[in-house]
């Protein structure tokens, strides 16, 4: 499951959204808070449409050229043995 993303950090290229093949990531237009001159008053960043449908493949992990995105596996819990 994606845990985090550094939106910090993200140059808004896409790709987690083009390989996640279970549709989870999705790229729009955020309103940036500071108006900085010479910067678009909007950036491309990733939302996390539906957190429960993610597959846990790392594909969007594996091809962020940035390594912003977090993913761990969700691990359930399981009768103890006892």
């Amino acid at each position: 499951m994606i845990e985090s993303i550094d939106f910090g950090r993200c140059t808004g290229c896409g790709l987690c959204d083009l390989v996640c093949p279970a549709d989870v990531i999705h790229m729009e237009q955020v309103r940036i808070v500071e108006e900085v001159p010479g910067l678009a008053p909007t950036k491309l960043l990733p939302a996390i449409k539906f957190r429960e449908h993610c597959i846990t493949c790392f594909s969007c992990e594996i091809f962020c050229p940035e390594s912003i995105v977090d993913v761990h596996p969700v691990v359930k819990n399981r009768p103890r043995p006892w």
